[in-house]
């Protein structure tokens, strides 16, 4: 049967929904601008904890505050969204095509986004996720919360077996010396692949700096057993939101929003300082037992500090305060897969070869203040362009791909 179905109108959208998108979008750019100007297998290697405080400090609050906060704000919106989208009501047929048609448009956006700009990009793996979900459609409330813990836990058991084993196999004289090999050979290629990283984003053609970006990307798959099961664990937390209608709060939720929020706070702020400590010892490529307390510490205090932050939002809002700050972050949360994919665009022309060639000449404060810059532009910028047109630019490509119908884009 025919599927006749229509993308969500912009007045029948959920407006908490695009203030989080929006804020998300500001967090996440704070967190990526330090690997669009240095090379992302710098990720890979421990960093320098005998620099002074001051040097430090930039690179420590932006841990503190926001690594691992504003993707788990994404992450839960993608989830919600899955299920906002699943359950539409269509005239006939099932949603389940035109949302596989949607995800794989999506998966299409995130490879030209590692091949042509960065390789950074979460969308390629999101699309990936996204086709898990439907395997969760069904599935209880407590299964699914279940199953979030299960994947939300996995990065840190596997830092602490990998640890643990390490630990074993050094034990014995034989088994440290193929370690100790084993860890020189990976820091020689990581820190030659940094090297050309470094010559190639600031000197080389564009076909040159594709294939270090495809290198790159190759070098950090093996991450994904640390850090992508969580973000599937929060796209099953999403999913319990939606149902539940957490972006819908009313007055007599709020209480419990107060709740959260003080709990929240308390539990974040004792987990991600010592998270933020040990990462200043934690080794990726060796882990060792900084690095498994700071994997768990994590594990924990970025969801907690997130909540905290969903939940100021939220109280805020309902509240009526920062009416302003609201109205500005909505139009980006409108066109977040727009401003995701500019915020690339703009990076990459500043620091790359083909555009003004700063790679690896900005400091971590740098790249702070370019972020406001770079985030006050897209807000002026996502202002003025929805007050004319109905969608964003990549937001109206993706359904146009997704509804295979034509999507008026101009506003009448």
């Amino acid at each position: 049967m025919k599927n006749v179905a229509a993308p969500i109108a912009p007045g029948g959208r959920l407006i908490l929904l695009d203030i989080l998108r929006g804020f998300a979008i500001f967090g996440i750019l704070m967190v990526n601008m330090k690997l669009f100007f240095s090379p992302i297998a710098g990720m890979l290697l421990k960093p320098d904890a005998d620099l002074p405080l001051l040097v430090l400090l930039p690179d420590l609050l932006i841990r503190f505050l926001f690594e691992g906060k504003f993707y788990i704000i994404f992450s839960l919106l993608f989830g919600y969204g899955f299920w906002i989208f699943m359950n539409k009501q269509l005239e006939s047929g099932s949603i389940l095509p035109i949302f596989r048609r949607r995800l794989f448009v999506l998966l299409m956006f995130g490879i030209l986004h590692i091949l042509l700009l960065w390789a950074g990009d979460i969308l390629f793996f999101y699309a990936l996720f996204g086709f898990i979900l439907l395997l969760f459609r069904k599935s209880s409330n407590r299964k699914i919360a279940i199953w979030a813990i299960i994947l939300i836990l996995i990065p840190p058991i596997v830092v602490t077996f990998s640890w643990g084993m390490l630990v074993l196999g050094a034990s014995v004289p034989e088994g440290k010396a193929a370690i100790d090999a084993s860890m020189v050979e990976s820091f020689r290629t990581i820190q030659e692949l940094i090297e050309r990283a470094n010559h190639i984003y600031s000197n080389g053609s564009f076909y040159e700096i594709i294939n270090i970006r495809l290198a790159e990307w190759r070098m950090l798959l093996p991450a994904l057993l640390f850090f992508y099961p969580a973000v599937l664990g929060v796209f099953l937390l999403g999913m319990v939101a939606a149902r539940k209608g957490f972006a819908e709060p009313t007055a007599g939720s709020l209480s419990f929003y107060k709740r959260v929020w003080i709990w929240s706070l308390l539990v974040g702020v004792i987990c991600e300082s010592f998270f933020t400590y040990a990462s200043l010892y934690a080794d990726m490529m060796a882990p060792n037992g900084f690095s498994a307390l700071a994997s768990l510490a994590h594990a924990i205090g970025a969801p907690a500090l997130t909540l905290f932050y969903i939940s100021s939002v939220i109280t805020l809002y309902k509240k009526g305060f920062l009416c302003g700050l609201w109205n500005a972050l909505v139009p980006v949360g409108r066109m977040a897969l727009t401003n995701y994919l500019m915020q690339s665009v703009i990076c990459t022309t500043i620091f790359y070869s083909y555009g003004f060639g700063y790679f690896g000449k900005f400091t971590t404060l740098d790249g702070v203040i370019l972020v406001l810059v770079i985030f006050g532009f897209q807000i002026f910028f996502s202002r003025y362009w929805l007050s004319r047109f109905r969608f964003g630019p990549m937001e109206w490509l993706w359904r146009r791909l997704t509804y295979l119908s034509p999507q008026p884009m101009r506003k009448r």
